[in-house]
C-alpha cells in the first residue's frame, strides 16, 4: 500500500510541471511581443550607450539593439505594457530625434563615418613635421 501512495505523490509532483509547459505558448499570445526599428539621429558610441542604458529600462522592453553604423534602435516589446509611441517618446526625451521607423525586414542605409558630426576630437595636435625651410 505504501508503494501506491509514493506513486500517487510522484504523479502529483509531475502534474504542475506539465501544465506549466502547456501554458507557456498561450501566455505569449496574451502579452503580444512586437518589434520596431527606429531610425534615430545619433552619431557616436556615447550616444548609442545613452540610448541603450535608458531605453532598456522602459516598461515592456524585452530586447534592445542599438546600431551606430545604421543609426537604428531595434526594440522588442510587450504590446500590453507599452506602445511604439511611448518608446519613440522615450528616445526623444534623451534628446535624439527619431527620423523614421523601418518596416519589418527593411535595412537601414549605412552611414559613412568620415562626416563631421559636431564633436571636436582635437585632431589638430600641433605637431611640427619639419616643413620649415632653413637657408
Amino acid at each position: 500500500m505504501k508503494k501506491f501512495i509514493i506513486m500517487v505523490m510522484a504523479a502529483f509532483m509531475a502534474m504542475p510541471m506539465v501544465s506549466m509547459a502547456d501554458n507557456k505558448p498561450a501566455k505569449k499570445k496574451k502579452g503580444e511581443i512586437k518589434e520596431v526599428t527606429f531610425v534615430v539621429d545619433f552619431d557616436c558610441e556615447n550616444c548609442a550607450n545613452k540610448i541603450r542604458e535608458n531605453v532598456s529600462f522602459e516598461k515592456g522592453v524585452k530586447d534592445l539593439k542599438v546600431t551606430l553604423d545604421t543609426r537604428t534602435v531595434a526594440l522588442k516589446f510587450d504590446a500590453n505594457k507599452t506602445t511604439e509611441a511611448n518608446l519613440k517618446a522615450s528616445i526623444e526625451e534623451l534628446g535624439y530625434a527619431v527620423q523614421g521607423v523601418l518596416a519589418a525586414g527593411q535595412e537601414a542605409e549605412h552611414h559613412d563615418h568620415n562626416h563631421d558630426h559636431g564633436h571636436d576630437h582635437g585632431h589638430d595636435h600641433g605637431h611640427d613635421h619639419g616643413h620649415h625651410h632653413h637657408n
